[in-house]
């Protein structure tokens, strides 16, 4: 009885099995597994249908084509990336873990835009359930992690404190900027001309509710070496690459529609891309293989 209560596994010999050895998962780890599987296939499904259903989106042109730019890359990079580290994480890759929490956020944060922005559609409950799911995914996942251990296999990442201030910057310079825009309005009235109103609207109230403390956090943290700040650090270098890809995109097509006021490969975008691109991949390459 006493064995029972204590949880052992005990052979007929008394020796303890080697399954002690494993320690358990925890459930709310497992139901963030199987959450961020679901997210990678209506992912798939959402975007495919952005792409291949004329006429799904029924917004003007400035945002039916930041759409469905998006949907290009979520389909291409996103899903298969969330995919391949979602697999490697199932099986005990640290390195993979903060990738897996970056596209997660990519997930939230892009479907935040399509649930909230996006006017009623044949997909919108794929927009909603896939919103809700990264929400909860990240609830699960991110108090089961391992921090200790993903500080260790990110101890010797190249150039952490700079990627850090970097970030710091981005996500100080991005707040400043929507700060000086809301307060503008608020005085005079006044807002910008090239997006609707109702995008600028949610564009700021996501940014400075959600991207501007998690990037400044995020910051902070891996400047100072701290472990939640290599796991929170890397994921969000990670979400950064793979959105800026999705704005970058997103712009191509809105300069094909000829929006207004838009410029597909604007030097700022192609900039912020490859630098949080070189930001992550300095993160996750292991030392020894870019010393080589």
């Amino acid at each position: 009885m006493e064995t029972l209560l204590e949880g052992r596994a005990i052979t007929q010999n008394g020796q303890h099995s080697p399954a002690d050895s494993v320690p358990p998962r925890p459930a709310a780890r497992t139901a963030a597994y199987v959450l961020s599987g679901a997210i990678a296939a209506l992912m798939i499904a959402a975007s495919l249908a952005g792409l291949l259903v004329d006429g799904l989106y029924h917004e003007g042109a400035w945002a039916r084509e930041a759409f469905r730019g998006g949907d290009v890359i979520t389909l291409a990079i996103a899903a298969p990336l969330l995919v391949i580290s979602l697999i490697m994480s199932i099986r005990g890759s640290h390195r993979a873990e903060p990738v897996w929490i970056g596209l997660i956020v990519y997930a939230l944060y892009n479907y935040a835009y399509a649930a909230f922005g996006a006017a009623f559609n044949d997909v919108f409950l794929l927009h909603i359930a896939l919103f809700s799911m990264s929400v909860f995914a990240l609830a699960c996942a991110i108090p089961n992690l391992d921090l200790a251990a993903i500080a260790r296999t990110f101890r010797d990442a190249i150039g952490a404190r700079t990627i850090g201030v970097f970030l710091v910057i981005v996500g100080a310079g991005q707040g400043g900027l929507w700060i000086f825009l809301v307060v503008r309005n608020a005085i005079t009235g006044e807002v910008l001309h090239e997006i609707p109103v109702w995008g600028q609207h949610l564009v700021f109230a996501l940014d400075l509710a959600l991207l501007v403390p998690s990037l400044v956090l995020a910051g902070v943290l891996l400047a100072r070496r701290r472990p939640f700040g290599f796991l929170l650090g890397t994921a969000m270098a990670v979400f950064g690459a793979v959105y800026q890809l999705n704005l970058m995109v997103a712009s191509v097509f809105q300069d094909r529609a000829d929006v207004a006021g838009v410029q597909a490969f604007a030097p700022e975008s192609l900039f912020l891309t490859a630098t949080f691109v070189a930001a992550s991949v300095l993160l996750l390459l292991p030392r020894g293989s870019v010393t080589r």
